[in-house]
């Protein structure tokens, strides 16, 4: 059983991975189209636009792996029973139960896989794509952190600690320097809105460094005119599903700690956790779906079935993750609601089949 499951896990990594690139090369072809609708805008041309898909490359792949996961399998136990090596293996005892355990030793590699990715180069390949596109695009140094928005802008230096809907901010400090790289002028406001090409800043409280002292002057509101605006900020603000696990957890904690809203940040935590359980369901898919005695049944069609499924099934994930956050619900019970209804459909499946 050794070499039967070291060949079976073989060709399922093959035909994953062969799917798993062809998958990428078409939802990178199609993010490429949408980027060279941005080309000439800013220093943000055609090369630009390239370097940012291949940067985005990591995150895609980290999505796509579980419908690969699907298309693989599907494809592998497809070309076991075109050659009837599947007939052979079943009518040498082998059950199906066993021959999913052979998958799922194929789909430890792919979990291992994921992990890797998702863990160590797509989090930080997307914060570069993020950051050197908004840069090309706006002229302006911006960078997002756990600790708010940062913005250049001329000689003055903007931090953002919370950044709402409806072109809004909260917690907004501005410093400006003068020619010399002197701070002149700290200036902290409770809220602003976006509102007529500027900002209207509320509750305001300034303080000026001159020569000799320092004043300090409050009012309730003014106006602030800067280049900075709405869609800058929405062009580095890094979705909570492209931070680590622990960036993850760091950043739930600092938010409970200052008593902002992490559903959607916990949505994505709970996303990543569940994330190698939905791949095994996903391999193990195929085995009752799969049958062993037939060899005329194309391995394209498999292909295609798998890649059904598993589109189908992603869209249902997303779907539950979106309601999840609308309607509060608890993020782990959004989260695995796809994954344990797909587990459900394969225990029927097998029983089914039995």
């Amino acid at each position: 059983m050794r070499i039967i499951d070291r060949y079976i896990a073989v060709t399922l990594l093959k035909t994953t991975l062969l799917a798993l690139f062809v998958l990428i090369t078409l939802f990178a072809f199609l993010s490429l189209i949408d980027q060279l609708e941005e080309a000439g805008r800013g220093h943000y041309h055609v090369i630009q636009a390239i370097q940012y898909v291949l940067l985005t490359t990591p995150r895609l792949a980290y999505e796509l792996i579980p419908i690969a996961a699907v298309i693989g399998s599907m494809a592998t136990l497809g070309i076991l029973s075109h050659n009837s090596e599947l007939t052979v293996l079943r009518t040498s005892g082998v059950s199906k139960l066993r021959l999913g355990f052979s998958m799922c030793k194929g789909g430890v590699l792919l979990i291992l896989l994921a992990a890797v990715i998702g863990e160590l180069i797509a989090p930080y390949s997307e914060q570069t794509a993020q950051h050197l596109r908004s840069i090309a695009l706006t002229e302006q140094i911006t960078l997002k952190t756990k600790y708010g928005f940062w913005s250049r802008d001329g000689l003055s230096f903007i931090n953002i600690r919370k950044i709402l809907p409806g072109d809004q901010i909260e917690d907004i400090y501005i410093y400006e320097f003068d020619d010399d790289d002197q701070l002149r002028t700290s200036t902290y406001a409770k809220r602003a809105k976006y509102v007529d090409s500027q900002w209207l800043l509320e509750d305001i409280e300034q303080i000026t460094i001159h020569e000799e002292n320092v004043s300090k002057q409050q009012s309730k509101l003014a106006a602030w005119e800067s280049l900075l605006n709405p869609d800058v900020i929405n062009l580095v603000t890094i979705q909570p599903q492209y931070l680590t696990l622990w960036g993850l957890f760091n950043y739930i904690s600092y938010l409970k700690q200052n008593e902002q809203n992490s559903q959607r940040y916990e949505q994505a935590l709970w996303s990543k956790i569940i994330n190698p359980f939905t791949i095994i369901v996903m391999i193990i898919l195929a085995v009752p779906l799969v049958k062993s005695h037939t060899t005329t049944t194309a391995v394209g069609q498999r292909v295609f079935t798998g890649c059904l499924i598993g589109i189908v099934f992603h869209i249902c994930n997303q779907v539950a993750g979106q309601l999840g956050v609308v309607y509060s619900i608890n993020p782990a019970i959004s989260a695995a609601v796809p994954t344990i209804l797909m587990s459900v459909i394969v225990i029927w499946l097998f029983h089914k089949a039995a």
